[in-house]
């Protein structure tokens, strides 16, 4: 049995991020144990139709090779069927996919640094330590944008994973967690 939140209870609504002290610096890191906290509902739209459009796409390709064997094969009407209906089992399985993964993607920000925790099936947790964020981005792509969401995207030193990427965030959240993110130390150089 799948735990899927109901989509009309607000408990999956993540609450604000604390705002930060004078001169950005982090605030008292117990403030910022916020605890695992969901992304915002407007992230559930963008996820689905991001999903949608990539399964979408793969069913129009389904579609082109079925209707290539439906002029090669004995039953035409079999692969004709076949390719109507391969364009809509992928935007089903796009919708069902996108409301997934928002579904199991959850962030922390504490004074360790920033824990992501994604997937249900395949779960992989990722702590980024505040001491290895070298510098941060805010991306805003064309989904994103009229929903209000932004992508923080933290790069660290090292190789494996120098870049991690929490999609789905709310605009104002996005950049105080990147502002929550910079060190005090950091804030006199020109590294952030």
């Amino acid at each position: 049995m799948i735990d899927a939140p109901d989509p009309s209870d607000d408990a999956h609504t993540p609450p604000p991020l604390p705002a930060t002290t004078s001169g950005d610096a982090p605030a008292p890191d117990a403030a910022w144990d916020t605890g695992w906290r969901a992304l915002p509902d407007a992230a559930r739209r963008a996820y689905r139709l991001g999903a949608v459009t990539g399964w979408g796409i793969t069913g129009l390709v389904a579609t082109v090779v079925s209707g290539v064997l439906a002029f090669a094969g004995d039953h035409p009407l079999a692969f004709g069927l076949a390719a109507a209906a391969a364009p809509l089992a992928g935007a089903a399985l796009g919708w069902w996919q996108g409301g997934h993964a928002w579904r199991h993607t959850a962030f922390r920000l504490d004074a360790d640094g920033l824990h992501l925790r994604r997937g249900r099936w395949w779960q992989t947790q990722v702590l980024v330590p505040r001491s290895r964020v070298q510098h941060m981005d805010v991306q805003r792509g064309p989904i994103e944008r009229p929903l209000g969401l932004a992508t923080l995207i933290v790069h660290t030193a090292g190789t494996r994973l120098n870049a991690v990427q929490v999609k789905g965030l709310a605009v104002e959240d996005a950049e105080r967690m990147r502002d929550a993110l910079v060190r005090e130390s950091d804030h006199d150089d020109d590294a952030v």
